[in-house]
């Protein structure tokens, strides 16, 4: 046991999927939901992971899914946004610390602020596609550690470790989501959208590492209380709070949900409910370099959306595409990213000057 990580009890998860690929396949469900006069709320549903399900079940208030007003920052429900980047953070921060534990590596602390510089792009579309109506321009990790280590070992094992990180590589490449009304799949295409677009601003998240899977993200600016993540027990969490996958998935569904609602409200004048599941894969074999055939970002992310029964099917789909366009987190999970990362660390040398 090192850092609150099970070393040994890895090495046998890794022996286990070897032999039984289903015990990697990790499915993460979601849901969410616009009502009129209630507002938003998202929750997350039961895991599969392998063989077992994992009764889990969270459930948060949030702010809608636009990012263009200023005064959100001081808003006291977290924005679908809010979400993905803690998700993102803490799968990256986690993923250095299991690696640096398998490196001998004690941290004594370990943090993170992560930025994305979100742009407005306009409404456009594509011949072939849709272009975002947003996208994120940037995205930057500020690492800060404190260990036993010296700074090169730290500075090794961080940015090899980041490219095994599923929520990370979801961010960096680009990544198939899949979308359907009911049981119809809807086609859709996500292309680059057009660069030296003015205006937006840079959300950040401060993420910190508790203990063993637990981490806390607060704000950098505002005031909303910290948002906790954490494991499953099957997979050596205590059940504190959603995972990082389910957040990927529980924040997408909350946003597509809202801007639905939205796209209703600007061709129909009036705003019915919208119910959007999402779930995902992550794909253990891939992370644990057990088959390099397989994935290791969070992949095979489905969004099923309901709408009003008052809309025809025509409309709700005219409004589920037109969310998609204006989706940020459709771009930041579907198109890749360069990703900035900056490391300052706090180690034996700098501890005795």
């Amino acid at each position: 046991m090192r850092n609150g990580f099970n070393i040994s009890s890895s090495g046998e998860f890794v022996n286990e999927i070897r032999e039984d690929a289903q015990e990697a396949l990790f499915y993460y469900h979601a849901g969410a939901r616009f009502k009129p006069g209630r507002g938003l709320r998202a929750w997350t549903d039961p895991a599969i992971l392998g063989r077992v399900k994992s009764a889990r079940r969270f459930e948060l208030d949030l702010a809608g899914g636009r990012y263009d007003d200023a005064d959100q920052s001081s808003a006291e429900e977290y924005t679908p946004l809010d979400l993905a980047l803690a998700a993102v953070g803490v799968c990256s921060l986690k993923t250095a610390i299991a690696g640096g534990s398998a490196r001998g590596i004690n941290f004594d602390a370990i943090e993170m602020v992560i930025s994305a510089s979100v742009q407005p792009c306009g409404d456009t579309a594509g011949e072939e596609g849709l272009v975002p109506a947003s996208r994120v321009r940037r995205l930057a990790y500020d690492i800060r550690t404190e260990s036993d280590a010296d700074s090169d070992l730290i500075d090794e094992v961080t940015r090899q470790v980041l490219d095994r990180s599923p929520n990370h590589r979801t961010a960096k490449d680009r990544t198939p989501l899949h979308f359907r009304h009911g049981t119809r799949p809807l086609s859709w295409a996500c292309h680059e959208a057009p660069t030296g677009t003015e205006g937006g601003r840079t959300l950040s998240r401060h993420v910190k590492w508790i203990s063993g899977t637990q981490f806390e993200s607060t704000a950098t600016e505002g005031f909303r209380a910290p948002l906790r993540v954490d494991e499953a027990k099957q997979f050596s969490g205590v059940d504190w709070a959603p995972n990082p996958q389910e957040y990927i998935v529980l924040a997408l569904a909350a946003e597509l949900a809202s801007l639905a609602a939205g796209q209703q409200q600007k061709a129909t004048g009036a705003t019915g409910t919208w119910t959007v599941n999402a779930r995902g894969l992550l794909d253990l074999r891939g992370l644990m370099l057990v088959d390099p055939d397989a994935s290791v970002g969070f992949h095979d992310i489905t969004c099923t959306v309901e709408g009003p029964s008052e809309l025809t099917p025509a409309r709700t789909e005219e409004c589920i595409q037109a969310a998609v366009q204006e989706s940020v987190l459709v771009e930041l999970l579907a198109l890749p990213h360069e990703v900035e990362v900056r490391l300052a660390h706090n180690g034996p040398a700098s501890r005795r000057q």
